[in-house]
């Protein structure tokens, strides 16, 4: 007489397979960062994002909470108590995005704050500053946020002296506009613009250390942002 393994049991059999078939050993499904939607708060500052591959990590489902181990959200709750005082509410991130990808593909999402880290892959192609900031302006308003900060990016080892130049340019920008500019990467990079040591594993990408660096400083300025009645009571200014 045949014998015949319960449903159930070959489902996880089929489940265990599918994970194992792909590199020899089960996949390390990472945890949607507890920020996501400010679950665990209300009266959270929430914000939304357009970026790179900076922000994504390797997910391509950014604006369904979903983000690599060496993104800066995992790190924007400066408190630790796990997205108490920010929360995240998605946006659009994916590696190898210019600013044009991320106006185009930002879907409408309401925040009390738009952050936008772009720019890295605009300087690899040689994109003129003045069109990335016309590609930030168009972010900006497609986003319903009170509040738009506008973080440095990474450097670069290759092009230090270009990065450098580009950063200034997104702190005039912010200016013009009123709004925030916050230099995350600041703790990044040594004073000759380059990435410090242990802090990125291609002189380009953070790595988790350096993810926990921007993302801290994001956090803090989002946290800074004056609320009242769980919104913001005037527009941040740089």
């Amino acid at each position: 007489m045949k014998s015949h393994r319960p449903l159930h049991s070959l489902a996880l059999v089929a489940v265990l397979g599918a994970l194992l078939s792909l590199d020899g050993s089960p996949h390390a499904f990472l945890p949607s960062p507890a920020a996501f939607d400010a679950q665990l708060n209300p009266n959270a500052t929430t914000f939304v994002v357009a970026g790179d591959s900076i922000t994504a990590a390797g997910s391509d489902a950014v604006w369904a909470g979903k983000v690599g181990e060496a993104s800066w959200i995992n790190f924007v709750d400066p408190t630790g108590a796990g997205g108490t005082r920010v929360g995240w509410r998605g946006g659009w991130a994916l590696g190898g995005a210019q600013s044009g990808d991320m106006a185009r593909a930002l879907r409408y999402r309401s925040a009390n704050a738009l952050v936008v880290l772009a720019g890295t892959n605009d300087l690899a192609n040689r994109i003129p500053h003045e069109t990335t900031g016309r590609n930030i302006e168009r972010i900006a308003l497609v986003a319903s946020s009170d509040v738009v900060i506008i973080s440095s990016v990474p450097p670069r080892d290759s092009a230090s002296d270009a990065t450098t130049e580009y950063n200034g340019f997104l702190r005039a920008l912010a200016a013009r506009h009123g709004w925030l500019f916050v230099d995350a990467a600041a703790g990044l990079r040594t004073a000759e613009g380059r990435f410090r040591p242990g802090l990125s594993d291609d002189g380009v990408h953070p790595n988790v250390a350096g993810a926990a660096v921007l993302g801290h400083a994001i956090g803090n300025a989002l946290a800074g942002i004056p609320l009242l009645n769980g919104g913001p009571i005037q527009p941040a200014t740089p």
